[in-house]
C-alpha cells in the first residue's frame, strides 16, 4: 500500500533512543590504546531523523535527554540539523544516554553503551499525546524502545495511536543484547510491536531474534503472520531481501564499497528506505535507496552527523551504475 497524506505537516517521526557517540579517532586501535575521541550524535531513532532531513524529509524526532550538558551537544545539533525537537523532553535526574566505540574494521566495532537510568527510557505516554503522531505519515519506533519501562507501554501506545489515525508505521526491529536481561523477553515484546506495524526493517540475526527461530526463511514467515505488508532484511554486504506475504523474496543488490566503520549504516538504510517509499516508488526501488544510503555511512566515521544528502546520494548512484 503506497504511503499517503502529504499534507501532514511531519513526514517522519522517529521515537526513542539518543545519545553522545565517543568514537574513536585512531583507526584499527583496540580500545585501551586509544587516545582520542570524536564526539557525534547517535542512537538509531535519533539517526534516522537526521538522514531522513538531509534527503529533503520533514522530520521530527520523539526521544528525551538529561539535564545535563550532553543533552545540550544533541539538542544543539539536531536543532542545527532542522530537525524538530519541540516534542523532546528533559528528564531531571536522569542522563542523556551515551556509547564508546572503537573502530577495527573490516569486522570490528565493539560498542559499549551507557543506559543506566538513561533519559530516554523515560519517554512516556503523555510525551506521545504531546508528539505529532496524528500529523506524520510515518513513525518509526524501535525495538531497544521495549526494553525498560516507562518506554516499554509509551512505543506501544504510539504504534497504536498511528494506527488509529493511519499513521503508518514502521519497526526498526533493532536488537541489542546488552539490554535485555532474556533474549526470549525481547523476543515476545518486539513480535507485540510488530502486530502493530506496517513495515518492519532488521539485520538477519535481528530476525532470527525476534522469532527465536534459527532458519530464516522460518522466522521471516513468522514476522508476516503477525500482519506485516512487508518485512525487509539488511544484509551488509550482500544487499538486502524483501520480503511480502503470499510472494516470493526479491533479493535488491548492495553498492559494493570499502568498509571503515558500519556503525550507523543499518540507520542510513532506513532513511534512504523512507525517502522512496514516502516518494511512492515500489517498495523494490525505495529498498535499493536504502542499500545506496547505507553503502554511503559505512566509508565515514560516524553516523548522524555523516548522513549523505539527497545530492550525494544521486551522485553516488550513478558512479555505480544506476539503480
Amino acid at each position: 500500500m503506497p504511503v499517503t497524506d502529504a499534507t501532514r505537516p511531519y513526514d517522519v517521526l522517529t521515537m526513542g533512543r539518543s545519545s553522545i557517540d565517543l568514537y574513536a579517532h585512531e583507526i584499527g586501535v583496540p580500545l585501551p590504546k586509544v587516545k582520542s575521541f570524536d564526539a557525534y550524535v547517535g542512537g538509531c531513532p535519533t539517526n534516522i531523523s537526521v538522514g531522513a532531513r538531509r534527503l529533503g524529509l520533514r522530520t521530527a524526532l520523539l526521544t528525551a535527554v538529561g539535564d545535563d550538558e550532553v543533552g545540550d551537544f544533541v539538542l544543539e545539533f539536531l536543532t542545527k540539523e532542522d530537525v524538530d525537537v519541540r516534542f523532546v523532553p528533559r528528564r531531571k535526574g536522569r542522563r542523556t544516554s551515551a556509547v564508546v566505540m572503537s573502530i577495527q574494521p573490516p569486522d570490528r566495532f565493539p560498542l559499549t553503551f551507557y543506559r543506566a537510568h538513561c533519559a530516554d527510557q523515560a519517554i512516556t505516554i503523555d510525551d506521545v499525546r504531546n508528539a505529532p503522531v496524528d500529523r506524520s505519515r510515518v513513525i518509526v519506533v524501535t525495538g531497544t524502545g521495549l526494553s525498560r519501562e516507562p518506554a516499554r507501554s509509551a512505543t506501544l501506545f504510539a504504534a497504536e495511536r498511528a494506527r488509529e489515525a493511519g499513521t503508518r508505521v514502521v519497526v526498526d526491529i533493532d536488537y541489542r543484547p546488552d539490554q535485555w536481561e532474556e533474549p526470549e523477553t525481547y523476543a515476545i515484546n518486539v513480535r507485540m510491536l510488530m502486530r502493530l506495524a506496517h513495515l518492519a526493517v532488521g539485520t538477519e540475526e535481528e530476525v532470527r531474534a525476534a522469532t527465536d527461530e534459527t532458519d530464516l526463511a522460518r522466522a521471516t514467515q513468522r514476522l508476516l503472520d503477525l500482519g506485516l505488508e512487508s518485512l525487509i532484511v539488511k544484509r551488509s554486504a550482500r544487499g538486502a531481501a524483501l520480503y511480502r506475504r503470499d510472494a516470493a523474496p526479491v533479493e535488491i543488490p548492495p553498492f559494493p564499497v570499502e568498509v571503515l566503520n558500519v556503525l550507523g549504516a543499518g540507520d542510513a538504510f532506513a532513511s534512504g528506505l523512507l525517502y522512496g517509499w514516502l516518494q511512492g516508488w515500489p517498495l523494490e526501488r525505495a529498498v535499493r535507496m536504502g542499500c545506496a544510503t547505507g553503502a554511503i555511512v559505512v566509508t565515514r566515521h560516524g553516523c548522524a552527523n555523516f548522513m549523505p544528502t539527497l545530492a550525494e546520494v544521486e551522485t553516488f548512484v550513478a558512479q555505480h551504475g544506476g539503480w
